[in-house]
């Protein structure tokens, strides 16, 4: 097959095609490939991504280069080197046939399974997550002459502060830029604020005039912004390549196969040692209160009260346990404590047993996943029943009273409650969140224990820290504030203590 472009790229030197390891994919792809190997290839990129989301969601403490390392050992043991190389690669240092050969891959592989998914929303959403993850990760491999050329090579204007301006503002540097643990030796770059506002908003950049200081290890999240953009407009194009293959059989097999081998979120389970310390019989209350979704934090505390749920709520609920990492023993007690306070033992053996068949102990032995929000909101739920969505199943004047136990204000309380009458049941659950943890989140939430996740990322990383907010008046008047942030998780609500240590003026 031979794929057309738009624009006429030189033959005699394929490496002005790809003169980079890292790619925005914004042509579309040129020359002649064997249906054999688009199939591979793109069965390869799939396999690739569905690494990325499980690293991303079983790692969620990781730093993003440990991320990137844990994808390049997996990747190698199941015998991807190939792609491996592009992703611990700092740039494009070298350009050999072989290289050259790789990113080509690379780019049609992009380009097959974006029109894969291009007419189904859900898998569009799952790619476009993806895609914008290893872009991220890959981005955090490049050194300082990967990340120049790759500017050139994209028309990127974003220049690096000298040595003298470093010297003027390393002060200023060494306070806002808190993750950089040695400020004289990296390089940081003057960019546009409007371009950061995540960073800004995170507090990890220093802002002067209008200009951000970016360190050379935050411009990932510089170019992910405009990669998400290209994939968004894009999209339009993958749908029409996929409608003028419509009646090419060689093509709809393979578009089918894939499509049919991608699996949207096809895993929550967190069963990494490092998040272990979190979560135990003796923490459950606790993570209710700070870190569970309002839905599972409604039917934790009906079982609590109440000392039993109906059908829908215990597998709602057991799946979620099982997906925050509570073992199965762990879940066996947990369940028969409190089921055992109403009822003989003799009761609670059906219990049990579905218990295990939840975590494929018993019958079919499947390993049957969390509810997703979608089949959570589609539950039929009865008036003794407290599984489904709170924001969708409960009679407004009940989830005003749920709000309120969770020390919500009347103008929180309201904010989430047009939202869930209007219908937003995800928007209603993202300002729940946000309200929560004081923060803002840019991404709707699709599965309860992504939302866990996040929440324990979140909590973990501010555990403890600095900020430091660098506020430009006018005049050259500079004001330095200093806090030292305390976060504490506790039973009803995390508060946040600010120890005001020094202002300088």
């Amino acid at each position: 097959m031979t794929f057309q472009v738009p624009i006429k790229l030189s033959s005699r030197n394929p490496g002005d095609s790809y003169p980079h390891n890292l790619q925005l994919y914004r042509n579309v792809p040129f020359g002649e490939i064997t249906l054999e190997e688009l199939q591979e290839i793109s069965e390869t990129r799939l396999k690739v991504l569905s690494l990325v989301e499980r690293i991303h969601l079983q790692k969620p403490t990781m730093s993003l280069s440990q991320r990137r390392i844990a994808l390049v050992e997996e990747l190698h043991k199941q015998g991807l080197a190939e792609f491996g190389s592009l992703i611990k690669n700092s740039g494009c240092k070298s350009c050999t046939d072989m290289d050259i050969r790789v990113r080509r891959r690379d780019h049609i592989s992009h380009f097959m399974l974006r029109s894969t998914v291009a007419f189904n929303e859900s898998k569009k959403r799952w790619f476009f997550k993806q895609e914008a993850r290893l872009f991220k990760w890959r981005f955090s491999s490049l050194d300082n002459e990967g990340i120049r050329q790759f500017m050139c090579i994209n028309n990127f204007n974003f220049s690096p502060i000298s040595q003298n301006e470093k010297e003027n503002i390393r002060e200023h540097l060494h306070m806002s830029s808190l993750n950089v643990s040695d400020v004289d030796n990296t390089q940081f770059y003057r960019i546009p604020f409007f371009h950061i506002a995540n960073l800004i908003r995170k507090r990890k950049v220093l802002v002067l005039q209008g200009e951000a200081f970016v360190p050379e290890q935050e411009m990932a999240f510089v170019f992910v912004s405009y990669f998400r953009r290209i994939l968004i407009s894009n999209f339009e194009v993958a749908r029409e390549a996929r409608a003028n293959l419509y009646n090419d059989e060689r093509f709809t097999h393979i578009f089918a196969y894939l499509e049919n081998n991608i699996l949207t979120q096809n895993t929550v389970l967190v069963r990494e040692q490092e998040m272990q310390q979190y979560i135990s019989l003796d923490k459950l209350d606790q993570l209710a209160e700070t870190s569970y979704p309002l839905c599972m934090r409604v039917l934790h505390k009906a079982l609590r009260k109440n000392h039993h749920l109906t059908h829908g709520g215990r597998i709602q609920y057991c799946l979620f346990l099982k997906g925050m990492g509570l073992s199965l023993s762990d879940a066996m007690t947990f369940w028969k404590d409190e089921f055992m306070k109403i009822m003989d033992d003799t009761a609670f053996k059906e219990h049990m047993y579905y218990i295990r068949f939840n975590y494929g102990k018993e019958g079919s032995r499947r390993d049957y996943q969390p509810y997703k929000c979608q089949r959570i909101l589609e539950s039929i739920v009865g008036p003794r029943d407290y599984h489904g969505c709170p924001f969708k199943h409960m009679l407004h004047d009940t989830l005003e009273e749920q709000l309120t136990d969770c020390d919500f204000n009347a103008s929180e309380r309201s904010a989430i409650m047009k939202l869930s009458k209007n219908g937003q049941y995800f928007a209603a659950c993202n300002k729940y969140y946000e309200i929560k943890h004081d923060c803002l989140n840019d991404t709707l939430f699709e599965h309860p224990n992504i939302y866990f996740n996040e929440s324990m990322k979140h909590r973990t990383a501010y555990h403890h820290g600095e900020i430091y907010l660098i506020l430009y008046i006018s005049n050259n008047l500079l004001f330095c504030i200093n806090f030292k942030i305390i976060l504490k998780l506790k039973i009803r609500k995390q508060e946040m203590h600010f120890n005001h240590q020094n202002q300088n003026i």
